[in-house]
């Protein structure tokens, strides 16, 4: 072995007693930044779940509260907004079912109304937001009304009663949706890849049918967001990162491609998109607002 000068191994030496002295505070400097972070996070959604600008907006903040178990005063405030107004009668039920989740009867109160919602709504557009709730609470049953929808519907129905059935679980009902990425109709499959990114894990099989519907979409596509930010979340990380350029570019856009490419990374959870989402939590928009915290909340505040 070579000789080495006496100097250059105390250099060394005291070079790693300093990064083993300094890293302590390093990693509390870190965790302390997270902290504030979560905070600051959480304080936007309850700001926003009682004073949000729109209805759907203290909505979306309520759900993502729920997810953190931080419901105090949240059955008060959306039992007051139920009787404020008719169009807020879905929302306020679907945020109610969530908070009784683990009461069976209270909870089997609020689905009931949403059924009622979606077999006698007033309007389509009713039953619609009706099936759609059922189907973020994860309801399956199905229905002869939804089995009909499934073979039929239009207008966005067929994609939602596929929803629905897919709530099962199982492989057969998953390629029932996801076949509708290969319709020719928007909405088909607008929806059909709106639903796929509310499920943990999606067969090859729909992944292959996401990389094909988002080839088959022209770059100005309006449903082009929603296709792109499933088949990220699902996609394998190589393919992940190349894909990121693209989907960043919404950050631009509309409001709902700058809400959806916040959902997305908040399901991804890369910690290096923390100073993204940070700067979104200044967003002219509300709703984007509300994302981007629980973006952040998913990425850094889960073992905090």
């Amino acid at each position: 072995m070579a000789n080495v000068p006496l100097a250059k191994v105390y250099r060394f030496m005291i070079t790693i007693v300093l990064l083993f002295v300094a890293l302590p505070f390093n990693n509390s400097a870190m965790a302390q930044s997270d902290k504030n972070l979560c905070l600051k996070s959480n304080r936007l959604l309850r700001q926003a779940a009682a004073n949000g600008p729109a209805f759907f907006v203290k909505v979306h903040a309520a759900e993502n509260l729920i997810k953190l178990s931080d419901t105090i005063g949240l059955k008060a405030e959306f039992l007051k907004l139920q009787k404020e107004a008719p169009e807020n009668l879905i929302g306020s039920v679907r945020v109610l079912a969530r908070l009784h989740k683990h009461n069976g009867q209270q909870y089997g109160y609020y689905v009931t109304q949403l059924l009622i919602q979606f077999e006698q709504g007033a309007t389509a557009k009713i039953k619609l937001t009706a099936l759609e709730s059922l189907c973020k609470l994860k309801f399956a049953e199905p229905l002869p009304q939804i089995e009909a929808y499934a073979d039929t519907g239009t207008n966005g129905f067929k994609s939602m009663a596929r929803w629905a059935l897919a709530n099962s679980g199982k492989e057969a009902d998953e390629n029932r949706l996801s076949e509708l990425l290969l319709s020719k109709n928007v909405l088909d499959y607008q929806y059909a890849a709106y639903a796929l990114k509310f499920k943990a894990q999606v067969t090859p099989l729909t992944r292959k049918r996401l990389a094909t519907c988002l080839s088959n979409i022209g770059s100005a596509g309006s449903a082009r967001v929603y296709v792109m930010s499933t088949l990220f979340v699902n996609t394998n990380p190589n393919d992940r990162q190349k894909m990121k350029p693209e989907l960043l570019k919404y950050l631009t856009g509309a409001v709902n491609e700058r809400y959806e490419t916040a959902e997305a990374l908040g399901l991804v959870r890369d910690k290096k998109d923390t100073a993204l989402l940070s700067g979104m939590l200044k967003d002219d928009n509300a709703d984007v607002r509300v994302a981007a915290a629980n973006a952040l909340l998913n990425i850094n505040c889960s073992n905090l």
